[in-house]
């Protein structure tokens, strides 16, 4: 049987839920069924994740800094507590059951949190160094920065070489990475782009779109979504 996939909706004005397409896409080509959790079924958690076989905690805007002891930067854009603490008490369901994670831009952001970590509320403003461009204005599908693999980590075996190209939607990032994870990709400018776990089958994180590059057929984004497909076939 095909596995369920969980992937976490976003939240607008109106108000409204919401999921791009793309993610949607990326999980059937990859094997899988997508089923959307939306925010306000924190209590539920527990239910939701016996359901599922895997989950991906989607992008969007930002996470309040209130959840890692800051207070709101000046730049802090929209947040939207609702949603942050259903994905919290998701992630932590799923990591306490050892399921399958796939969490995507804000998405590894949010799961940094949840173990500990902080991120930056700006990049721009909080980084120490020279920056490259981290909000392209190029279309979702083109790959516009660099990213330098760890070797023997997850995505490192899966592209079969030590640097990728990658798009980039965020003014966040992951500042200090909680353990169990480790950081395994980073840009040209040190920012950090992608982390797993140590102690869990599978929970990966990157800080770029990949459902949009698996629309444009980019064959190293496919197969990452094959591979968590994969592993959520095999609870």
């Amino acid at each position: 049987m095909k596995p369920l996939i969980g992937i976490t909706t976003d939240l607008t004005e109106g108000p409204k839920q919401f999921l791009h397409d793309a993610y949607i896409h990326a999980i059937i080509q990859a094997g899988g069924v997508p089923l959307l959790v939306p925010a306000g079924v924190g209590q539920d958690v527990k239910r939701i994740e016996e359901s599922l076989d895997g989950l991906v905690l989607s992008g969007g805007d930002d996470v309040d800094p209130y959840l890692f002891d800051e207070e709101p930067h000046a730049n802090l854009g929209k947040v939207t507590p609702e949603r942050d603490e259903m994905e919290m008490a998701l992630a932590r369901q799923f990591l306490n059951a050892d399921k399958p994670i796939l969490s995507i831009c804000r998405g590894m952001q949010l799961l940094n949190i949840v173990c500990g970590g902080t991120v930056y509320q700006d990049l721009t403003a909080q980084h120490a160094g020279p920056l490259i461009q981290h909000k392209q204005h190029a279309a979702k599908s083109h790959a516009s920065h660099a990213v330098s693999l760890t070797k023997d980590s997850i995505l490192h075996q899966l592209a079969a070489r030590v640097e990728i190209r990658v798009n980039s939607f965020h003014h966040q990032a992951v500042c200090d990475v909680a353990s169990p994870f480790v950081i395994t990709g980073r840009s040209k400018d040190g920012v950090i782009e992608a982390m797993e776990s140590t102690k869990h089958r599978f929970v990966l994180g990157v800080q770029w779109h990949p459902e949009e590059l698996c629309a444009s057929g980019d064959p190293i984004s496919r197969r990452l979504f094959e591979v968590f497909i994969k592993k959520c076939s095999n609870l």
